[in-house]
């Protein structure tokens, strides 16, 4: 049996090592690389949000392709194509998505309609209490690093490793 184990770990380590050859002799593929023209930025520029409780979209999104496109070998007409789509359908995206978080809050409200005066009251005291949670958590963080960083570095723990299971 354990014949049997070191020959498919062989095999496995083999095709982990020809994956990373092959992946390293490939070219990389730059979709996510900025455009050349500057005309879709300007254009997001303008429509900027003076709104500041609106949801923010995701980092110069006319500049993305979507998931899994980044692979395909894309050339710089098809990016830009792909980002004038973006372009066009962003604004109903951002439109809907205030949409929806009304409808969340409607929703919040009338379920808390439902609830009566004790547990409404418990329910003020569970937000303030994560509040306060969060509000420590905050200020816990930049002392925690502060720390860390005032360590020395011959101090500091080493990481602990496992050893692998005896399999028989």
């Amino acid at each position: 049996m354990s014949n049997l184990i070191r020959k498919s770990t062989a095999a496995a380590a083999g095709a982990v090592l020809m994956t990373f050859t092959l992946a390293s002799l490939a070219p990389t593929i730059g979709a996510q690389e900025a455009p050349k023209s500057t005309k879709a930025k300007k254009s997001a520029g303008k429509t900027a949000k003076s709104d500041e409780e609106a949801r923010p979209g995701p980092p110069d999104a006319t500049h993305r392709v979507p998931a899994y496109f980044g692979g395909l070998g894309l050339s710089d007409e098809q990016k830009e194509a792909i980002y004038a789509v973006a372009a066009k359908y962003q604004p109903q995206i951002q439109d809907l998505e205030k949409k929806a978080d009304a409808l969340r809050d409607r929703q919040l409200v009338e379920s808390e309609n439902i609830l009566t005066a004790p547990q409404k009251k418990a329910l003020v005291e569970a937000r303030k209490a994560a509040a306060e949670r969060r509000k420590s958590a905050r200020k816990a963080e930049p002392e925690a690093q502060a720390e860390e960083k005032a360590e020395p570095e011959s101090k500091k723990a080493e990481p602990k490793t496992r050893k692998p299971a005896a399999i028989d």
